[in-house]
């Protein structure tokens, strides 16, 4: 199919279609068959193509179709931008059809009543995710190292030369951003977990307010609890006032003053809280893509509470925990944070199995699922309050964050004075 001194441009076109990029079914059978040729290191020229798709019993259109095709003077006089470019250009007409399709099944589902309009808007927005990464994709291929490289000299550069270079968002502790190498890094996910009451959506809210500082926008999946019980601990974290306030009459009037000002302030921040329990993988995922479109040209952050709550789909059963469901999840995270070139943080649960320990720290196998979170995870934080297992402990109001996996960074743990009660960390020295 490519005349010689075009066999370089085989790999490129692989990388960016497939057969099921083509409307037409010979043009599909015919990037098949001389796909399936060139990875197998056989010849893929036009007498390869007309011998395989005969020993195939593989329809191409026929020897006269395929002549035509090779000899074609457009195609001969092509450059290799010109081609790049075609395919290029069959890449989005794909997901122009697929689009179609799509909306074609929505109309047709609504017609008939058999789908909600959640189901139906979910669909379409993951459609058109899906499409528009599949449009970039097709733009893009391998670059050569040293791209990569002089990115890396260049941040090097300007951290010698005392300028200010990117890192990632902030987690509002100075200690662990250093151990972290700068805070959560965009592309990431994070997967913060801990045994039930340890403090995961406190900490949490805190980071959620930090991005906000930093003129993040972020977003709180939060499908176990209220919108409202988030909004409380958010409130009690900037105003440093204790969560029973809010059901004592007398303390409420003494510290009114700074409830007002607290909600004010992030009343004016970026902080987003959806409260819809059992969301799908398709629905977060759909759900950030907009997200991210209404805050365009700004920077987000995704949080979710908690993992293991993210239902499999529509079919999924409330409640079921599996090994398939999680591993999903975790990915399709991991999927989301590269896709929006974000942090996703999410949290999650640890099995009982610490419990029976004499040492209550967790470790990588307390984790449910925990090989394919391991997998997926860029960062796992494990948190640990020694007071809770241990009444006469030296060191109570404290918080170990156990930094137990960092792809591209070392390993520790931080520590942080906690006043749970209003949902306020600080980091501690000692």
């Amino acid at each position: 199919m490519l005349q010689e001194g075009r066999e370089a441009l085989v790999g490129q076109i692989t990388t960016i279609l497939n057969s099921g990029d083509f409307g037409e079914e010979v043009h599909s059978n015919l990037f098949r068959l001389w796909q399936t040729l060139s990875e197998a290191g056989h010849a893929h020229d036009l007498m390869a193509l007309i011998d395989a798709s005969r020993s195939h019993n593989l329809f191409t259109g026929g020897d006269e179709y395929l002549i035509n095709l090779a000899t074609n003077p457009t195609y001969l006089a092509a450059s290799e931008e010109a081609i790049q470019a075609a395919a290029t250009r069959i890449k989005e007409l794909s997901g122009t059809r697929t689009m179609v399709k799509s909306i074609s099944l929505c109309l047709d589902q609504a017609k008939a009543g058999t789908a909600t309009l959640e189901s139906l808007t979910t669909m379409l927005e993951d459609t058109a995710g899906n499409a528009r990464t599949s449009a970039k994709s097709a733009r893009s291929g391998p670059e050569h190292i040293r791209g990569f490289i002089s990115t890396i000299l260049e941040q090097v550069e300007q951290r010698l030369d005392g300028n200010a270079v990117e890192t990632g968002a902030s987690t509002g502790f100075p200690n662990l951003d250093r151990l972290l190498g700068g805070g959560f890094m965009d592309e990431d996910l994070i997967v913060v977990a801990a045994r039930p009451s340890m403090g995961k959506t406190a900490i949490t809210v805190n980071f959620l307010d930090a991005a906000a500082t930093e003129n993040r926008a972020a977003v709180l999946y939060s499908m176990e609890m209220r919108g409202t019980s988030i909004a409380k601990r958010a409130i009690s974290k900037k105003g440093r006032i204790p969560g029973s306030v809010f059901a004592n009459t007398q303390e409420l009037g003494e510290r009114l003053e700074s409830l007002y000002e607290a909600a004010q302030a992030l009343g004016a921040s970026d902080i987003y809280i959806d409260e819809q329990p059992g969301l799908s993988l398709a629905e977060i995922r759909a759900r950030s893509r907009l997200f991210q479109a209404q805050h365009s040209g700004r920077k987000i952050m995704i949080a979710v509470d908690y993992l293991q709550l993210i239902a499999a789909g529509a079919s999924a059963k409330p409640g079921v925990e599996s090994r398939i469901v999680v591993g999903e999840a975790s990915k399709g995270l991991k999927q989301l944070a590269r896709e929006l070139k974000c942090p996703v943080i999410a949290l999650a649960q640890l099995s009982r199995s610490v419990e029976q320990r004499a040492n209550k720290r967790p470790m990588m196998s307390d984790l449910r699922e925990s090989g394919q979170i391991e997998q997926d995870a860029d960062v796992i934080m494990f948190l640990y309050r020694d007071e809770v297992y241990n009444p006469e402990t030296t060191e109570p109001g404290i918080t170990e964050v156990i930094v137990a996996k960092q792809r591209e960074g070392a390993t520790g743990t931080i520590k942080l004075a906690h006043q749970l009660a209003a949902s306020t960390y600080e980091d501690h020295f000692i």
